[in-house]
């Protein structure tokens, strides 16, 4: 339903205006009246109309003045003004106060309905705009604040996350849901992340443009903070085409996240990338390319379990190897590069592709590590011990004195390593081993506590709200995948 206010002072002119659009705007309408500008400031403030249809000479508040205050409001609807001839000067003042459009008295018909569905699309796109990026805050957040409003998003059947891979897809999805609304949470390059209402499924599934595309499609959900879990299940979808040729060839297509999937027990892999991450500032090449072929073998003949399993890897890289070493990713061009690559591993067209720019992100980075350990070779025998030994009681007068190193000496050289002060590294090796306990969902929370090093409950609880934003609990909630 869109609300619309007519402001005028004179009756007749109210009435006729509300009879063209009764009988003219095809969708449903509320219309309200004000017969000055303070009681159609009043309504704004109440109704919060879509569209404010004002004349600029009115008793008590003119238009001018109405349009001002309404500048000021939060939720501010279209405005279209009305005036005569010689009422320039106001009209120059309408526009700056952000009308969309300005008509002249006596008012044409046709004029004033294209007027108010120029209106109508132009409010649609603001409200759509500011909904689209409260559901991109949920993803980012993972929860729904209690304060969070999000008007005109109605998922009264349900809805699903859609991913959809290919040149030009941004306009193919638009033309495909040009009949229903639909918000965005992701667009870039050949990639377009879509939330669509449930009933809406049937477009994406029938029309013939999209053969050409890969398309993942989520489970379907009735609550909205499940929306990253709902993104996620859409990424990890359209992973399921690089598992259909045998080649791991991208194949077009329509693909679902399992509506039963199984939790899938990813310790072997954990292990697996932690042998070659952890001693690349001592491996030599042949070693870490056996390594990476063993992480990358998708042995499984089930293509959503090998979907599942490059999904955990491919996050695995995003969320660990990329910060793990800040002092190099951080300002090395080529490894910077290198990860935009990886981070969009739909642009790959096989499989071999995307592995082959892992590998030589990690090849590089273990060159430099080397060159880093062979002047200070005590930061990777210390790194090691603290990667050994982060779930004890350890501090960094304990590390320094393993690797025999002067105190202040090893302070200095290991930020300049890390990119980070040493309480800083603990706290961020025992946060993601505390989310890793936590996504198994096995463990209670002050058993998390202990297993990851903080020991203490309480300050386990204050610095996991500190560090990732949410507490334990909210943490299970929104990144285990039921």
């Amino acid at each position: 339903m869109i609300t619309i206010i007519i402001a005028d002072d004179e009756k007749i002119i109210r009435a006729g205006i509300a009879k063209i659009l009764r009988d003219s705007i095809k969708i449903p309408i509320e219309i309200l009246e004000a017969k000055n500008g303070k009681e159609a400031l009043e309504l704004c403030k109440k109704e919060q109309p879509d569209v404010l249809i004002t004349d600029i000479r009115m008793p008590i508040m003119d238009g001018v003045e109405l349009m001002q205050n309404i500048a000021e409001l939060e939720n501010k609807p279209s405005m279209i003004v009305s005036s005569g001839y010689d009422d320039f000067v106001f009209a120059k003042a309408a526009i700056q106060s952000g009308a969309t459009s300005y008509i002249l008295k006596p008012l044409d018909k046709k004029e004033l309905v294209e007027a108010v569905e120029k209106a109508i699309a132009a409010h649609r796109k603001t409200e759509q705009k500011k909904n689209e990026e409260t559901l991109k805050n949920i993803v980012d957040e993972g929860r729904l604040d209690s304060s969070t409003e999000i008007s005109g998003v109605k998922f009264e059947n349900g809805f699903y996350c859609v991913v959809v891979i290919g040149n030009h897809c941004k306009s193919i999805l638009s033309q495909v849901l040009n009949s229903v609304d639909y918000w965005t949470l992701e667009s870039k390059n050949g990639f377009e992340c879509v939330v669509i209402p449930r009933e809406a499924l049937y477009l994406i599934e029938t029309d013939l443009s999209l053969n050409q595309y890969i398309v993942g499609i989520s489970n379907s959900s009735n609550n909205v903070s499940s929306l990253r879990i709902s993104k996620k299940q859409a990424v990890e979808a359209v992973l399921q085409s690089y598992f259909v040729k045998e080649s791991f060839e991208k194949m077009n297509g329509c693909y679902y996240f399992p509506e039963n999937a199984m939790e899938s027990n990813w310790s072997e892999i954990d292990t697996a990338y932690e042998k070659i991450v952890s001693k690349l500032a001592i491996s030599e090449v042949k070693e870490i390319s056996s390594g990476l072929k063993k992480l990358f073998a998708f042995e499984n003949e089930n293509k959503e379990y090998n979907a599942a399993l490059l999904f955990y890897i491919y996050n695995k890289l995003n969320a660990n190897l990329f910060t793990r070493f800040p002092g190099w990713t951080d300002n090395d061009l080529y490894l910077h590069l290198k990860g935009i690559m990886i981070e969009n591993i739909w642009q790959y067209k096989n499989l071999k592709e995307w592995n082959n720019c892992v590998s030589d992100y990690i090849i590089y980075l273990s060159e430099l590590l080397k060159k880093e350990t062979s002047e200070y070779p005590f930061i990777d025998e210390a790194l090691e011990y603290v990667k050994e030994n982060f779930t004890k009681n350890i501090n960094m007068a304990m590390v320094a004195n393993q690797v025999s190193i002067n105190y202040t000496w090893f302070s200095e050289k290991f930020k300049e390593h890390t990119g980070m002060v040493f309480n800083e590294y603990l706290r961020k090796l025992r946060i993601e081993e505390a989310c890793r306990l936590l996504e198994k969902d096995c463990y209670k929370v002050y058993e998390v506590a202990q297993k990851s090093g903080f020991g203490d409950v309480k300050y386990f609880m204050k610095t996991f709200k500190e560090e990732t934003g949410f507490s334990p609990t909210e943490w299970k909630k929104t990144h285990v995948l039921k």
